[in-house]
């Protein structure tokens, strides 16, 4: 290789080379696909870099349509200005660094580009403006600095990357008064397979593609949350990128030129994967982007195979193949170090090349649309607002662009993931959004339901305008005799020439076996309006956290065989009267706050989740016990002479046995003991709240003034009293509770 023809090769070097000889190799290798010429033409632009044999690689648009590369084997950094055909290109200071990838950041109009180098274990900053290189050396050698990006914040400029060789993540927080940075680097815990490549930054939380995980870091609570990819052989997660929805799409695939283990595929909420598999053999599926406007994923198809180079788009989105995965947690460290950066001014080169353009036709699979661009080899794939396509061709030494596609439209659904229980009904919305001028109106129908689940109307039409989306709704109706458990629902729309298909997620819960843990908090939902509530969202967290353990899995397994038999009627008639749902917020309330602090406690304790699990539990369970029983069990008391002490006793040592039968059942993998023994614990906590609430309300009586306001309470005209006793337990409350149950009560 031209790289090992160079003097003073670091052992990085030789280990880049290794790699990036396995990823641009090509076998011979032949694919049978239909074409579909209706709608699969497309242009493609290539550019050859002015340095010969430079090895394009990772790919970036700045907002003005200007393109930036790396050269891997060339060890610049280039930009093509598509309008003038004008390429630039700036040496990188550190010789044989191996750039490998890059990311954007603009301050005003002025953009700053990040990249990593390979093969000397750095991170850099450029500005074109001044030409300066900013060059940050890694701590450690042998790294494997590989992809990079930057996280969106309105205060700090935060730089993620992987380093694949050491299994470690690093984050640079860029200081601009000093131009130092401060690094933080980790370990990924041992769920992530010993790695991770791509990583994709959001505010506050970050993405990374591990070995054998999809990873999720999460700044609030300083942890890790793996959920686990399905094992196809030797394949390995790829890269990802997160869609509008905010659903991370991966690809995930192997090395070896015979092996058909190459997908693409989709983390749907409640834990579940949607996967397609990419067509032919020895695919090696590389980066992944989403198209902006149809929110299609374009895939860079990096084949072993010679003449089978491709770019992919999951044109048809039914038909994918359902895994549950179950996430872990581990929590995160990292010491800081600050580093001082090189700096070295750099002067580019400017050259004009002409490009080639000519029409490809598009192989379609039925699901995929693969558009051959023959023994290039694509490593970086990007979608611009325009929903052309960009691409990084080393193995020929070209950019490329994907454009001019024949009109077209892309279909999807909204919710992608639905839980109905039996009898139920839901909304859902299908969205034809308009490419390349695409104008019509297809039909909607479906063509895949589960057993007893209906879709009202069964047929609809989208009216599509050019370089516009449509939108029609329908409702699926779930009967009493459909199955319990995950299916999908396929809908698609046709104009009679083009077809196209989605699918929805569809969980169906059952009455009397619970639902596989439904992804809406029904009464919830309703009550504050929105799935995507701060409210509904802390419950949602609150449950995940449980669902990590054994203990929690039970224990909601008997949970949602109660709460789903009754809470989708309630939190329908929540929609339909605004009045309730006013009341049913102000009396959620403290349900909330009690699980905010019950999820704090659960991350202090996460590293070991059965712990974290009952500890936070019983903490909730006696606060709601408290809040809600506690009053009403002390008018009963009163009514009917209960001895509150000796429930007190009885409660305690059911709790104890309950937990001593949760201990039994973990350590010797009784389900059914842990269903029962978790909900004894939860229920003799929850009466124990309230009992021991209950007791100090009785022993408050002796107060002169506290007796005569239970006196008022239970009198015969007891209406007005009852709203003041509640306004006197506001006095000790949280004072965000105050204005909502007021409300709730009618006084303001």
């Amino acid at each position: 290789m031209r790289l090992l023809s160079r003097p003073h090769i670091s052992r990085s070097t030789i280990v880049a080379a290794i790699i990036l000889l396995s990823l641009f190799l090509n076998v011979p290798h032949s694919a049978s696909f239909k074409v579909d010429s209706t709608h699969s033409q497309a242009t493609l632009t290539e550019w050859t870099l002015p340095t010969p044999a430079s090895g394009p690689s990772a790919l970036v648009l700045d907002k003005s349509g200007g393109c930036w590369f790396l050269e891997y084997y060339g060890n610049k950094l280039g930009h093509l200005d598509v309008n003038t055909n004008t390429f630039q290109e700036w040496s990188i200071p550190t010789a044989a660094s191996n750039p490998f990838d890059l990311a954007l950041t603009s301050n005003g109009q002025s953009p700053t580009l990040w990249g990593t180098e390979y093969g000397s274990d750095k991170v850099f900053a450029f500005s074109p403006t001044s030409g300066v290189f900013l060059e940050y050396s890694l701590p450690s050698l042998n790294t494997g600095v590989g992809y990079i990006s930057i996280e969106p914040s309105a205060t700090q400029l935060r730089v993620w990357f992987t380093e694949t060789i050491r299994n470690t993540n690093g984050e640079l927080i860029y200081d601009p008064a000093t131009e130092n940075a401060t690094l933080y680097e980790d370990n990924f815990p041992p769920a992530a397979g010993g790695g991770a490549y791509g990583v994709f930054a959001e505010s506050n939380s970050v993405w990374f593609a591990g070995f054998f995980a999809l990873i999720r870091w999460d700044r609030a609570s300083q942890q890790y949350t793996m959920w686990p990819l399905p094992v196809h052989g030797s394949a390995t997660g790829r890269f990802l990128t997160v869609d509008s929805s905010g659903q991370p799409w991966y690809t995930q695939g192997a090395t070896n030129a015979t092996s058909d283990n190459n997908f693409v595929g989709v983390l749907r909420a409640d834990n579940v994967l949607e996967e397609w598999r990419l067509p032919g053999t020895g695919a090696a599926p590389r980066k992944i982007a989403i198209n902006p406007i149809s929110e299609q994923p374009w895939i860079a198809v990096r084949s072993l195979a010679a003449e089978n180079g491709t770019i992919a788009v999951l044109s048809n989105s039914s038909e994918g193949t359902l895994v549950t995965t179950t996430p872990t947690t581990a929590p995160s460290g990292g010491t800081p170090i600050v580093l001082a950066p090189t700096s070295t001014k750099t002067t580019g080169s400017n050259q004009t090349v002409l490009p080639s353009v000519k029409k490809i036709e598009g192989l379609s699979d039925n699901q995929f649309i693969e558009y051959a661009v023959g023994s290039s080899s694509p490593q970086d794939v990007v979608t611009d607002s325009q929903g052309n396509v960009w691409i990084t061709e080393p193995a020929t030494n070209k950019i490329a662009e994907l454009s001019g596609f024949s009109p077209d439209f892309a279909l999807s659904a909204f919710p992608p993931l639905v839980s109905i229980s039996k009898g139920g009904s839901e909304p859902i919305s299908i969205v034809g959004a308009s490419t390349s001028g695409y104008q019509g109106r297809p039909i909607i129908i479906p063509v895949t339901l589960p057993l007893d689940v209906t879709v009202s109307p069964t047929q609809s039409q989208l009216n599509i305008q050019p370089g516009e989306n449509a939108t029609v709704q329908v409702t699926l109706d779930v009967g009493p005799n459909a199955t319990a458990g995950f299916n999908s629902v396929t809908i698609e729309g046709t104009d009679g020439t083009i077809a196209h298909t989605t699918s929805i997620l569809l969980i169906i819960g059952n009455s009397t076996s619970g639902p596989p843990t439904p992804s809406k908090c029904l009464i919830a939902a309703s009550t504050f309006g929105s799935e995507l509530s701060a409210q509904v969202q802390l419950l949602r967290q609150f449950r995940n956290n449980v669902l990590t353990s054994q203990t929690g899995a039970s224990f909601l397994i008997v949970f949602n065989s109660w709460y789903y038999s009754f809470s989708p009627s309630i939190a329908n008639y929540l929609t339909d009267h605004a009045a309730t749902r006013r009341v049913a917020r102000g009396a959620l309330y403290p349900l909330v706050e009690s699980l905010s602090l019950s999820s704090a406690l659960f991350s202090m304790l996460s590293a070991n989740p059965e712990n974290a699990t009952v500890l936070s539990g019983l903490v909730a369970s006696s606060v709601i016990g408290a809040v809600y029983m506690g009053i009403p069990l002390e008018v009963i008391r009163r009514k009917l002479g209960l001895n509150l002490r000796l429930s007190i006793y009885v409660c305690l040592v059911l709790l104890v046995s309950g937990l001593g039968g949760i201990l039994l059942g973990l350590n010797f993998g009784y389900g059914t003991l842990l269903m029962v023994a978790s909900s004894e614990t939860v229920l003799s906590a929850t009466y124990g709240g309230a009992a021991l609430t209950a007791e100090s309300i009785s022993r408050l009586t002796k107060n002169p003034k506290v007796a005569q306001w239970c006196h008022r309470l239970t009198s015969q005209d007891r209406s007005h009293d009852l709203k003041q006793v509640f306004l006197f337990q506001l006095k000790s409350m949280n004072r965000s509770f105050h204005e909502a149950i007021e409300n709730m009560l009618g006084i303001v």
